[in-house]
């Protein structure tokens, strides 16, 4: 991906499918989208002034004129097999950044949208900066409720007095004082995460006092790490953890933790608490930590 001028010269690609701003010549085959009752019906009209219904080519250039002018970036979606543009993506950044996906009718399947959810996951966080992403999944569109829910997004929930929302937040759950990731927690579903509340999944952990009563933003500040308390007494993935946000920063970690998500590392295996991290050394952990899966960079 490159980027100049963030909303408006990039370029995207997954396996099956190239994002760029979209354009008045593509009008004519996204028409078959925004013609579509069924389609148009899946979409987010949240604080529009009016629907995204369009019967004419005219009409929906129309759109695309206010989509070029506006501050924010409209991707259209176009299948690499046939070069056609089958809908749109809309991003913008800030405190919340809401994602919205509007897709041809035959497009609206498990696959499609897990590949054009995991890359807005991955990608538009960073380009357009956000402190979480939002997106809308009513329940005329269950197969993006199954997706959201699978890529564990939380929701349904109200946003800005909108129903049906739901929240991309990796980084405001962050990791646990003790170094653990509670943004890849498979318990953290009730859980604001150990640096938003009181993290009442851990109420009987001896690290959590400690580090509150010290004013540190985890055990990676604690001169007297390695003490053995609490989650690093038997806990090496902990220990690694924390000793890596030493050596390399809490940032550098959270950045490696989730190109490893993507790279298909998993942080808890299905019904456990112990996933692809649990390794035999500490070496081990930093190397996957540092360099994926497949060992490059």
């Amino acid at each position: 991906m490159s980027t100049t001028k963030p909303y408006r010269n990039y370029q995207y690609e997954t396996e099956r499918f190239l994002l760029r701003q979209v354009e008045e010549a593509d009008a004519p085959a996204l028409l078959k989208c925004y013609a579509d009752p069924a389609a148009v019906a899946r979409m987010n009209e949240d604080n529009c002034m009016r629907g995204f219904l369009c019967e004419t080519e005219e009409a929906l250039r129309a759109y695309i004129r206010i989509w070029q002018s506006e501050d924010y970036a409209r991707p259209a979606v176009i299948d690499k097999a046939t070069g056609e543009p089958v809908g749109t993506l809309e991003i913008f950044g800030g405190e919340i950044g809401v994602l919205r996906v509007d897709l041809r009718a035959d497009y609206e399947t498990p696959e499609t949208l897990r590949e054009l959810y995991t890359l807005a996951m991955e990608w538009f966080p960073k380009d357009f900066p956000m402190g979480a992403m939002v997106t809308k999944a009513s329940v005329k569109a269950p197969h993006r409720r199954a997706v959201l829910k699978e890529l564990r997004f939380s929701g349904p929930e109200s946003f800005r007095g909108y129903e049906d929302y739901y929240r991309m937040a990796v980084r405001q759950l962050g990791l646990a004082y003790c170094g653990l990731a509670c943004c890849l927690c498979s318990e953290n579903s009730d859980c604001a995460g150990c640096q938003n509340g009181d993290a009442p999944c851990f109420k009987d952990c001896e690290n959590f006092p400690c580090v509150r009563e010290r004013v540190l933003a985890g055990c990676w500040e604690c001169p007297d790490f390695p003490c053995g308390k609490g989650m690093h007494r038997d806990n090496l993935r902990a220990r690694a953890f924390v000793q890596f946000a030493r050596e390399y920063g809490p940032d550098r970690l959270m950045e490696c933790l989730e190109r490893n998500r993507w790279a298909g590392v998993v942080y808890h295996h299905p019904g456990k608490l112990t996933g692809d991290y649990d390794l035999p050394t500490e070496q081990e952990i930093f190397q996957l930590l540092l360099h994926g899966p497949m060992g490059g960079g």
